[in-house]
């Protein structure tokens, strides 16, 4: 009987557990989806329409400032690399 039950754990286990955690993950790419557009939505109903395409123009000068922002201290961090190993 604890021979049984051993395969009948090990068969859980094998074939089972990552069946599972595979309807999981999916499952849990479905309501991530769902709720991006239900996001999405209500964002766009809470925004006037003449405030649209100024949001939408201040996040790209965002993005753009921080991309400059990291671009720049890249390029400060090599820098004081190379001091460092001259």
């Amino acid at each position: 009987m604890k021979d049984s039950v051993n395969r009948q754990i090990e068969h859980l286990a094998s074939e089972g557990i990552p069946a599972l955690r595979e309807l999981i993950d999916d499952r849990l790419g479905r309501l991530r989806a769902k709720l991006d557009l239900f996001n999405r939505s209500l964002a766009d109903r809470a925004l006037p329409e003449n405030r649209k395409g100024r949001v939408g123009r201040l996040a790209l000068e965002r993005k753009a400032k921080l991309a400059g922002q990291k671009k720049a201290a890249g390029k400060a961090s090599r820098k004081s690399g190379k001091k460092a190993s001259s």
